[in-house]
């Protein structure tokens, strides 16, 4: 008789594990949750192990679907069968410590699910003891003593009261006082260092790397792809990526693939490199010295070339105010000419001179053997660490700046300067961005990756997939699913649109109707939230209002959000009327159930004008090909903003209320139907 047991399969432990975890939380199954976990297991499963194809899927899951539950189900134990590492990527720290403390917890002891976890930070946000003690020594000789903020974290490290992770201190870290003491990639020694084996970042690097989950950020993912991959996180062959909260994937990906550098910061700097370097030819000799003297003299000369060429733009360029402080000038469609970029070119050739001379350094460095001490030589490698890091940054973002290739069917790169003006001075800031990240997302990520599931409870807009497909870079044919929302809509919540004599086109007239239509709408219910497209138009009607509403109002700039949230909660556990005037971080994100918000108001359709430089010239390349910006982006985008808008009334399937729309354009317009049709399916009252 044959005892031996047979080893589940991952279909099996996942659907074990989803009766367990129903039957433990007393929960019945949800149609939509279903159909996510066998989404997850088809996309991944159904492609063979070494085939080409990319297994990605997208997933639109309303809220209430339980969504992570959907996902960590199937995709933890197909990871574990298939050897990968599965990492949920989270747009916000919020939902990424929600998934470490609650979800993943819950998970294994009501599934039943057996697998480890740890949470990914990036290597900024851990302490490094060799920095910390190099500034504690450089200011001891420069003034006696360590001031007491660095001096502080070092007893809490080396007193083991603290692990070294910044967001475990029990107090608040500033800014300037941990950029003196985290960790920075280019100036580690990484074995070579004296203190490696109680480093913070490598301990949790290792920890990282022995488990099945690992709970990341969007951020740190697009800065580790950005490094080539396998660097702070596992190489995209071997990892199945969850991008929770998705749609934020795109823009995100932009921010990271951008490059700027400020050119009168880097002249200063460069009067700073010699104070860096003399003191290494008495470690490392004759070479050494040839070194530190060649560079000390490039130095010099690069400090000028940077002033020269800022000088030169502030004379040559036509400069638009765009703050009190700030002037701009933007180059149409990305394209900067022949003669500007022919001023970067002396500093182009030095900054590459400086760089090999610096890569000698460091060789010298790296193959001293024991002829240096190990703190020595880890104190010199930050030095030539942060030199070799200063002087690539500044070249990189030179050469995308100064780059005047251009052809029709090239999607441009968005090129623009910033004249920071302070105190009778001045700082010049030369900036790049691409405009559509598709390409850089599919050729580092997608197609570079075992799999990938892309969800959100916000994708599709208008009704479709095809305007995130664009912008992430995937196919038109990538497999999609709609989890659909337990919440019971049309019973629940009701969607107004009243008459209006105005609409938002007449910006004085509509804030004046808004005005004076709230006073009738903000206490109908119990907890509201009035949503603005325009701190202009939020700030006047607030003005506007009888002090007897006013009273009732907090609106976002006057406190933190979160006093706003905690003081609107206390309100209305008071039976107090409260009010929430918020823009579009009150829109995305914000968690109010029940009585806390049961009437949304919306003062207008959220269409944004392209004013940023990288939204102009994505502007200007698309009319130019003849498309429609307005439908192709604008109007998919509003609808984006007004989906999650209108998502901050139903969070629970007992929440009930109204939503209204001061906007007449949703029903007259031919996109406001389309708009409107994408909306939850709420009973609808338009007059």
């Amino acid at each position: 008789m044959n005892t031996k047991k047979t080893k589940m399969t991952a279909a099996e432990q996942t659907q074990l594990a989803y009766t367990s975890f129903l039957t433990a939380k007393g929960l019945t199954a949800r149609s939509g949750q279903q159909d996510m976990m066998a989404f997850c297991s088809s996309f991944i499963s159904n492609s063979p192990a070494q085939s080409d194809a990319l297994r990605i899927g997208v997933v639109e899951a309303g809220t209430g679907t339980g969504k992570t539950l959907g996902y960590c189900l199937p995709l933890i134990p197909l990871a574990k069968e298939k050897g990968n590492t599965l990492i949920l990527s989270t747009a916000t720290v919020a939902l990424q410590e929600q998934i470490v403390n609650k979800d993943l917890p819950e998970i294994q002891t009501k599934a039943g699910l057996n697998f480890t976890y740890a949470m990914a930070k990036g290597r900024g946000r851990y302490f490094c003891l060799l920095r910390c003690k190099v500034h504690m020594d450089n200011e001891i000789n420069a003034y006696g003593y360590a001031r007491k903020d660095v001096n502080d974290l070092h007893h809490a490290f080396t007193a083991k009261s603290w692990n070294g992770e910044r967001d475990s201190y029990l107090e608040e870290i500033g800014e300037k006082t941990w950029s003196k003491v985290n960790a920075v990639a280019s100036q580690c020694p990484k074995k070579n260092c004296p203190h490696y084996d109680k480093c913070p970042f490598f301990t949790a690097r290792r920890e990282m790397e022995s488990v099945d989950v690992v709970v990341a950020n969007h951020d740190i993912i697009l800065s580790d792809l950005s490094l080539g991959g396998g660097v702070i996180m596992p190489f995209p062959k071997d990892v199945i990526y969850v991008f929770d909260e998705g749609h934020h994937i795109a823009d995100k990906a932009i921010d990271h693939f951008a490059a700027s550098a400020s050119l009168d910061h880097n002249a200063r700097f460069m009067g700073d490199v010699v104070d860096m370097v003399m003191n290494l030819p008495e470690f490392y000799g004759q070479k050494m010295q040839d070194h530190v003297y060649s560079l000390s003299e490039n130095a010099s000369i690069s400090s000028n070339e940077l002033k020269e060429v800022r000088n030169t733009l502030l004379r040559s360029l036509s400069w638009r105010n765009e703050t009190n402080n700030i002037d701009i000038y933007r180059f149409p469609e990305g394209y900067v000419p022949h003669d500007v970029c022919d001023l970067f070119i002396p500093i182009r050739k030095t900054l590459n001179t400086m760089l090999s001379i610096v890569r000698k350094m460091t060789v010298i460095v790296d193959e001293s053997g024991n002829k240096v001490t190990q703190e020595d030589m880890a104190q010199h490698k930050i030095v030539v660490g942060e030199l070799s890091n200063r002087f690539e940054s500044l070249l990189d973002a030179i050469n995308s700046f100064a780059n005047h290739k251009k052809g029709d069917h090239v999607i441009p790169i968005a090129r623009w300067v910033n004249v920071r003006r302070e105190a009778n001075k001045s700082e010049v800031i030369l900036h790049s961005s691409p405009i559509h990240a598709g390409d850089q997302l599919y050729s580092k990520l997608w197609s570079k990756a075992y799999g990938a599931l892309i969800t959100s409870a916000t994708i599709r807009s208008l009704g479709k997939f095809d305007s995130f497909l664009n912008k992430a870079g995937l196919p038109q044919d990538t497999p999609t699913l709609i989890a659909q929302s337990p919440f019971d809509y049309e019973k629940n919540g009701v969607l107004f649109v009243p008459k209006m004599r105005s609409t938002p086109t007449d910006q004085e007239a509509h804030t004046a109707e808004v005005r004076d239509i709230l006073p009738k709408l903000v206490f109908r219910l119990k907890g509201c939230l009035v949503l603005f497209s325009s701190r202009k138009q939020m700030t006047e009607v607030h003005d506007g209002m009888l002090e007897e509403v006013k009273q009732h109002i907090l609106m976002q700039g006057t406190l933190p959000k979160r006093e706003i949230i905690a003081r609107h909660k206390l309100n209305v556990d008071r039976d107090l009327p409260s009010v929430i005037f918020g823009m579009a971080s009150f829109s995305e994100g914000v968690d109010l159930p029940g009585d806390y918000c049961d009437n949304v108001i919306i003062a207008k359709l959220p269409f944004s004008v392209p004013t940023d430089p990288v939204s102009q010239t994505l502007t200007e390349w698309m009319n130019k090909a003849g498309r429609d910006t307005f439908y192709e982006i604008t109007v998919p985008n509003a609808c984006i903003k007004l989906i999650q808008a209108v998502g901050r009334l139903i969070r629970t399937e007992q929440d009930t209320g109204a939503v209204t729309i001061l906007d007449t354009r949703i029903k007259f317009k031919k996109y406001g139907q389309d708009i409107l049709n994408s909306l939850p399916p709420f009973r609808r009252v338009i007059r």
